[in-house]
Order: C-alpha cells, then structure tokens, then sequence
C-alpha cells in the first residue's frame, strides 16, 4: 500500500464459542495499488490476487470476489464458514463471564504507524471502517461508537495502523443443559391436566 489510497470495510460477528461468523472484508484501491498487490502475489508463485488471498484459508472457508468500477476496484472476501481468530494478533478470549475481542493485525504492519510528514501525506488517503457484533451488551471498548452489542471504529491515517480493536461484552446466561426438555414436559403434562380434570 505503498501510494496510500485505500477504503476498508470488515464486519464481524464475535459468538460465545469463541468463534467469529459473517466475516466479511471489502478492500477498495485504485487500479495502481491493485497491480503492485497483483505482481506481489505473482512474486510469490501466486496466479493474482484472489488465489492469494484464499490459499491464506487453510480449509477453503472463504470467497473472493472482485468489482471494477471504473479506475478502482473492491476486493471482496468473506468466510462461507465460522472462523476462529488465530491466538495471536487476532484473539476472542472468554474472562470470568465476560467475552474479549482483539484485533492488532492492522495495528502490526510494521513502520506504518510511525508519525511523519511523508508517511502522514502517504497514509493520508487510507481508511478502516470496522463493524462488530457481540453476543452480549459491550462493557468496555476502545471503539468510536457503541450501541449495546455492537461497536464501530472508523480509522484514517496512521491510526489505521496504531489502533488495536478491541471490545469487552458480557456472556450471555444459557439455560442449564437438560431444562428445556423439562419444560416441555411439564408444559405437556399441564396440557393434558387441563383436558382430562
């Protein structure tokens, strides 16, 4: 991303098994970026960009897709399945009743974040817009906004590249395993109490 120039869009939802589902990043560039991530991708023994980014699934869990619209293109990739965070830059941990989600995969490109008036101008274009869900009422939150159990961040600049997301909620409570079928016995059992007095 060397010219800067560039739109991001990820959504996420964070579940209480410590999975993510309806993972989807859009990735808008000019033609010039997308030839440098193409030749980059070809340096690699890669076909393009979208062989690429789907070999980085080891289980083939995502599509790739790409929109031109005139000199730009948006890079399209979503999980077709559940995903679960690598452990490391990207983690959804469970903590006494509480679910944390962490994601320093931005805030790791390395020199990116340094301050500058060359990186500032370079970087100056770049944008992250990053949209969660938690399976709970958000407690804590680095985010720009949050609504009960969604959060958003919207990034420009070097904070694309500084800002870790990074959100807290409460678990939600199940039902102990077993009293649903309770229940429903007594609810059959109350059923025909009422039929046959």
């Amino acid at each position: 991303m060397a010219s800067g120039c560039f739109t991001m869009n990820v959504h996420a939802t964070a579940n209480p098994d410590g999975s993510v589902s309806d993972y989807r990043v859009e990735l808008t560039t000019t033609s010039f970026v997308y030839t440098i991530l193409k030749q980059n991708a070809r340096d690699e023994g890669y076909a393009g960009v979208g062989d690429y980014v789907l070999a980085r699934s080891d289980d083939g869990a995502m599509s790739y897709d790409e929109v031109w619209d005139g000199d730009s293109v948006t890079m399209k990739i979503a999980g077709t399945e559940k995903v679960v965070p690598d452990g490391t830059n990207w983690t959804l941990a469970k903590d006494s009743g509480f679910l944390i989600y962490t994601d320093r995969r931005f805030a790791g490109a390395e020199g990116m974040g340094e301050s500058g008036k060359i990186t500032d101008a370079m970087l100056g274009s770049c944008s992250v817009h990053y949209y969660l869900e938690m399976p709970g009422k958000i407690v804590d939150s680095n985010a720009n906004t949050v609504n009960e159990k969604t959060a958003e961040w919207h990034l420009t600049g070097s904070d694309v590249f500084k800002t870790t997301i990074y959100a807290k909620s409460e678990l939600p409570a199940f039902p102990l395993p077993g009293f649903g079928a309770v229940l429903a016995v007594l609810a059959l059992g109350l059923l025909v109490w009422r039929r046959h007095p």
